[in-house]
């Protein structure tokens, strides 16, 4: 019975006829010397890799369109009622020796906006503009508080209507969006990624979790957000959905979503410091297949894998995160906002974020602010729509001043004469 082929002899190893001719042995490699090439072989596949994957990664093209001029670019009012649609004039420009001279881009600085998308009511619930440096591997961070003044026509004057507005005008909510960034910033942006909530869960996920120091004790429902929060304060390990309600959570802080701002950027510190311990991105190929279900953006896989490589050539002392200064409890018409303080956001743009030789000035910005000493300020001299153009919220009730009451005269009586007794 023939079992798995025929029942020829095994012909016999190679080895053994070689043998037989030379009448030599053929010696064995020793330990060591396995071991030697085994770490040969696998340091030529480990070269080849590296090589293959840097020949594959590729830096995003640059947007390099200069440092824009706002002055030209203001538009006129919609409706012109004098000087009530004038904001206070912008200061004379100082003399500058470069002036007229195109701003050269730094080939080694990289700007990019992270904002993530709220789908239940189209806007922006947090918005994070940023500068890589590969250089001198630093990363700075500036959060955008989304009630921050912008100016625009529409009512309600918040950076996080810029892409809802933008949508419900017909376009595809990007543009507008990175429009009204470089209004604030002087200078357009190389690289978006719009993430939607999924993609955050997914996200967390993929990396196995993150270990986090919870600051407070977090309970929040809202079912119109779909939100049922309740986590404890303290260090935990955090699931995809229960980071997603800590960054969330906004209702406990004293100073509200600067709180929230404050520990989102503590929480992505956590997961930084965690993956650049690691020395890489767990499940990076997960991370990518996420980021392009779930993630809209510019850039492409292999942009992505480009700043995988320079994140993790970063050390978590030099990512640092910062938040646009202001005034967080500027209202106009019973509206919230959030009023920047021009001057120290323009030191913040060119310390942290400008990727240019020269520095941005308020001739290449379009900001809009508030304050109640002093009213409306504007860099471009021009509050678009009008200073009437402010939505007013339902419950704001606008004081009209009450008319003195004209002077009532009162006739002259004539003194008493003395009465005199007879």
């Amino acid at each position: 019975m023939k079992l798995f082929g025929n029942s020829k002899r095994r012909p016999e190893k190679a080895g053994t006829e070689a043998e037989a001719k030379t009448g030599t042995k053929r010696r064995k490699l020793s330990g060591a010397k396995k071991a030697g090439i085994a770490l040969g072989v696998v340091l030529v596949v480990a070269v080849g890799a590296v090589a293959g994957y840097l020949a594959w990664e590729k830096p995003p093209e640059r947007a390099n369109a200069g440092l824009v001029d706002a002055t030209k670019e203001s538009t006129a009012p919609a409706e012109t009622d004098g000087a009530e649609d004038a904001a206070e004039p912008t200061a004379a420009p100082t003399e500058d020796p470069n002036a007229g001279a195109p701003a050269s881009l730094n080939e080694n600085m990289y700007t990019f906006a992270v904002v993530g998308l709220d789908q239940s009511s189209n806007s922006t619930d947090t918005i994070m503009i940023g500068r890589i440096d590969t250089e001198n591997h630093t990363i700075d961070v500036v959060s955008i508080p989304r009630d921050t003044m912008v100016n625009v026509p529409w009512g309600v004057k918040r950076v996080n209507t810029l892409y809802s507005v933008d949508v419900n005008e017909g376009g595809n909510g990007i543009d507008g969006m990175l429009e009204g960034f470089r209004d604030l910033l002087g200078f357009e942006l190389d690289c978006y990624a719009l993430v939607d909530l999924t993609a955050f869960v997914e996200l967390v996920d993929a990396i196995g979790g993150v270990d986090y120091d919870v600051p407070i004790d977090m309970v929040y429902y809202d079912a119109s957000q779909d939100l049922d929060i309740n986590i404890k304060a303290g260090m935990q390990h955090l699931t995809g959905e229960e980071a997603l309600k800590v960054v969330r959570f906004r209702k406990g802080y004293a100073t509200a979503d600067i709180g929230r701002i404050g520990t989102q950027q503590d929480f992505l510190k956590s997961v930084a410091s965690q993956m650049l311990t690691l020395g890489n991105i767990p499940n990076l190929p997960k991370f990518l297949d996420i980021f392009e279900e779930y993630v809209t953006t510019n850039m492409t896989a292999a942009n992505i894998s480009f700043f995988v490589r320079q994140f993790l050539l970063c050390k978590s002392e030099d990512i640092n995160f910062h938040t646009a200064p202001g005034n967080g409890g500027d209202s106009v018409k019973g509206n919230s906002y959030y009023a920047l303080y021009v001057d120290e956001w323009m030191a913040l743009v060119n310390e942290c974020l400008n990727p240019y030789d020269r520095d941005v000035t308020e001739e290449n910005v379009n900001i809009l602010t508030h304050s109640y000493e002093t009213g409306f300020y504007t860099t471009t001299g021009v509050i678009e729509g009008g200073r009437n153009s402010f939505a007013a919220h339902p419950s704001y009730v606008e004081s009209t001043p009450t008319p003195a009451p004209e002077p009532v005269e009162t006739p002259a009586t004539e003194p008493e004469q003395p009465v005199t007794e007879g």
